[in-house]
């Protein structure tokens, strides 16, 4: 028997019948019988393409496709499946983290659908179509704290990722579901123990590819295939063993529809993860809410008309990469100590001209064209810009080249000492109260090059000067993952202190020339780990801090 809460819409629904009216919950007409949603969470651009994926290359092949989908901002596990099944963003729905439960957050819902929470896709489909069969079938448990279960007929948790696989193929070919989710979590404990771009990431990746293959090879058995529609999806991409920050590699997702009537392509348009159930309620003929800011992706279904765009896709064409390329959180350029550095550029596509600067502006057509090595003999902000029929046509790629000259009499660097903390911290401590346990010299400000006795429950702290040319208004940051502080001659400038992916928070001060002590502190709790510290001032633009500057205490 169906859940109580579900007679009342379909009273609802047959008095409008019975009246002869359209109905208050009419949509447009339905242009699929059954969709299904595979969410693989960390399931990056860069996994699709670079694991073995050949279901997934099968599905783009004879599907719609984008490599540039967006999630939400923050790049967490619970604000963007929230953000999924909910239509909107975590300003709509409320939920920010994984930590987030129905009753207890920070500001509530914009508009409220059933005890306390935002209306999500289950309960839209509820509402309107009361009768029909809908599933979720979830690896993460913390997707269960997203919605209310009473508008899902099927409502299981699979303890891994084969057991929540076999769970979704049996469903499909019982019931027959209407709509049903899938989460597939194991792609995220990779990245997270293993790291984003590794082997063994890419082994998660092509399981996931495998497991996908199984569900859809039940529609087939169902003998529903060549009316149902796959989306495929993720939550959010990652960078090292964290996400959480606001890189574009943490930000970027796959999307992929598949199914009998879907136009095969790469869509060139501007798809938000809230756009995945709007595209869900639109294929299945359902009302879309006003609530919901999410757009259905129409043109996935063969005869319908792209829409007009002024404004292309800024990530439709790869950025070029410079060389040496970025580690990580670390980006491009790096640190070269007594010699000069030799930058190469790489164009990704298969089309287009590269072309670049070296003053930290973003190029232009009238900018160099790059046509072999550049040497670099001083500290250089590198910029690249991919140009398609004279207009650029990608994000531009950035360089920060540190040239790090030893040969004079003073010192360089800054010393630094290592905290081991207790286990799971989420806040910077009281050092004070602390004994290192280890010591030693950094050329910058960064955990980059040190090792550390541990990845985990660690800190660092970074003491020394840092020497200022032109009196003025100086803005320091830090990117941090996890949190981290910035003093200069004993005052706070930076607070991004926090347990968080790679964040960037900044601050302020008027400095005069001199010699000013500079700290930095900064912690891992677990997962991804990363520090680096900019400035900016007169007549400097925002770098990393230059290593030239710093001298030790």
């Amino acid at each position: 028997m169906k859940n109580p809460i579900r007679v009342i819409p379909l009273l609802v629904a047959l008095l409008a019948g019975m009246a002869g009216a359209a109905g208050a919950y009419a949509g447009e007409a339905r242009k699929a019988g059954h969709v299904i949603i595979i969410g693989v969470d960390a399931l990056s651009p860069d996994g699709v393409m670079k694991a073995d994926t050949p279901t997934l290359h099968d599905m783009m092949k004879r599907g719609s496709w984008s490599m540039h989908a967006r999630g939400v901002l923050p790049t967490t596990s619970g604000a963007n499946w929230a953000s999924i099944i909910g239509g909107a963003g975590p300003e709509q729905h409320g939920v920010t983290s994984n930590d987030w439960q129905v009753g207890e957050f920070n500001f509530p819902a914009s508009v409220t659908g059933s005890g306390g929470f935002f209306p999500s896709i289950f309960q839209v489909l509820t509402d309107q179509k009361p009768e029909w069969e809908l599933g979720s079938i979830y690896h993460w448990d913390g997707f269960g704290n997203l919605y209310d279960h009473r508008f899902v007929d099927y409502d299981v948790h699979g303890k891994d990722e084969d057991e929540t696989t076999a769970l979704a193929v049996n469903y499909i070919k019982t019931k027959q579901p209407e709509f049903l989710f899938v989460h597939l979590d194991h792609v995220d404990h990779a990245g997270h123990a293993h790291g984003h771009g590794t082997p063994l990431f890419y082994e998660a990746v092509a399981k996931a590819d495998k497991l996908i293959d199984k569900i859809r090879q039940a529609t087939v058995e169902a003998g529903i295939a060549d009316e149902t529609v796959i989306l495929v999806t993720s939550d959010h991409g990652g960078v090292g063993k964290g996400h959480g920050g606001e890189s574009l590699a943490e930000l970027e997702i796959p999307w992929i529809a598949y199914g009998k009537d879907i136009n095969p392509g790469q869509l060139d348009l501007p798809i938000n993860t809230f756009d995945t159930t709007a595209t869900v309620a639109w294929l299945l003929g359902a009302k879309i809410p006003f609530a919901w800011l999410g757009r259905a992706v129409t043109p996935i279904l063969k005869g319908e008309k792209a829409p007009e765009q002024a404004y292309r896709s800024s990530s439709f064409y790869a950025s070029p990469v410079i060389e040496p390329a970025s580690d990580g959180n670390a980006p491009a350029g790096g640190l070269f100590v007594n010699r000069p550095a030799k930058m190469t550029i790489r164009n990704p596509n298969a089309t287009g001209q590269v072309r670049y600067t070296l003053d930290s502006s973003i190029p232009t057509v009238g900018s160099p064209l790059y046509t072999g090595p550049v040497e670099i003999a001083r500290n250089t902000i590198v910029r690249a810009t991919l140009f398609v029929s004279g207009q650029a046509a990608s994000v531009p790629a950035t360089g920060y080249f540190r040239i790090l000259d030893l040969k004079g009499p003073e010192a360089r660097g800054v010393n630094y000492k290592v905290y081991l903390l207790p286990e799971t911290p989420v806040r910077l401590p009281d050092f004070s109260r602390l004994e290192p346990a280890t010591v030693g010299t950094s050329h910058e400000l960064t955990i980059d090059g040190l090792t550390l006795p541990r990845g985990d429950s660690v800190a660092v702290v970074f003491e020394g000067y840092l020497h200022i040319a032109a009196a003025g208004a100086y803005s320091f940051a830090l990117a941090s993952d996890d949190g981290s502080k910035l003093y200069i001659d004993g005052k706070q400038v930076v607070d991004n202190d926090g347990d968080h992916g790679v964040v960037t928070a900044n601050g302020n001060i008027d400095l005069q020339p001199g010699k000013h002590a500079i700290r930095v502190e900064w912690f891992n709790g677990g997962g991804g780990a990363w520090l680096g510290a900019y400035f900016e001032g007169p007549g400097i633009p925002r770098q990393f801090i230059d290593p030239n500057l710093l001298t030790p205490q």
